[in-house]
């Protein structure tokens, strides 16, 4: 089964890699998360194949994790949403 990026979605994440976004400029770090600290709840916003997750038990904070690393509670695997653009909708864009 297959969940997608949703508020309140609880994970656990297997993640060895994270998103920090800053001011400016966006950097990927490695990370290690001790075996307590993995279960956290999607905040539901998702870019770019990573997914914002608050990890209370870690630190309490949002991290952002690649959505391959996370699994559902149940063991579902957590997919990126894809949003279907149509031809129409890059009309007149294209013609310029």
């Amino acid at each position: 089964m297959e969940i997608k990026p949703s508020k309140g979605v609880r994970v656990t994440v297997n993640a060895r890699r994270e998103a920090i976004f800053e001011d400016e400029s966006v950097s990927v770090k490695r990370i290690s998360l001790a075996d307590g600290s993995k279960a956290g709840e999607m905040t539901g916003n998702s870019l770019a194949g990573f997914c914002e997750v608050e990890m209370k038990r870690l630190d309490g904070k949002k991290h952002w994790f690649p959505i391959g690393d996370l699994v559902g509670e149940h063991g579902e695997k957590v997919v990126e949403d894809e949003i279907a653009i149509d031809d129409e909708d890059l009309g007149d864009a294209e013609a310029e």
